[in-house]
């Protein structure tokens, strides 16, 4: 009774590029070992050829990989970009959140003290203005009735004065 072989076919699960890499390289390896042992059994010529089609493989090998890598590469990097530019945000929103409960803690302390706040005096200044402007118009009013009532209070006393010496 003969027994059957079935024939074992080998299933390659290929889930990322780096290890299809390595299978391809184990594949060249393999060759290569396959290529010496026909060298060996006397075929110089097939050895030349051999070694000129395993160094074209080489160099598709190695672009791949150096294509892969910059690829990977690419990616990585913008990554850590948009990982840097969150990070950034994040730091500048903490800022601004600290900075405006500074603030807010500040003018409340000022505040209980007492102490008037930028606006405050600003509105002070504004009322301040419009008061002298109001004192200057109506001492401007004032000026020539004054004059007037100057010169009768002159004018009376001159004349009780004189009529003073006629007496």
């Amino acid at each position: 009774m003969a027994k059957k072989s079935k024939s074992r076919k080998l299933k390659v699960k290929v889930a990322n590029p780096p290890e299809r890499m390595l299978d391809a390289m184990n594949q060249v390896w393999l060759a290569g070992i396959g290529a010496m042992s026909k060298a060996r059994q006397g075929a110089p010529s097939v050895l030349h050829e051999l070694i000129a089609e395993g160094t074209r493989v080489q160099m598709q090998t190695r672009d791949s990989a150096e294509k892969m890598l910059g690829g990977l590469m690419g990616e990585v990097k913008s990554t850590l970009n948009s990982s840097v530019k969150q990070v950034k945000s994040q730091a500048g929103d903490a800022l601004d959140n600290l900075e405006q409960m500074f603030q807010t803690r500040v003018h409340r302390a000022l505040t209980q003290l007492g102490v008037p706040s930028a606006e405050d005096v600003d509105k002070l200044s504004h009322r301040v203005e419009q008061l002298n402007a109001s004192v200057n118009k109506l001492a401007g009013n004032r000026k020539p009735a004054l004059a007037a009532r100057s010169r009768a209070v002159v004018a009376r006393k001159s004349s009780a004065a004189s009529s003073h010496a006629a007496l």
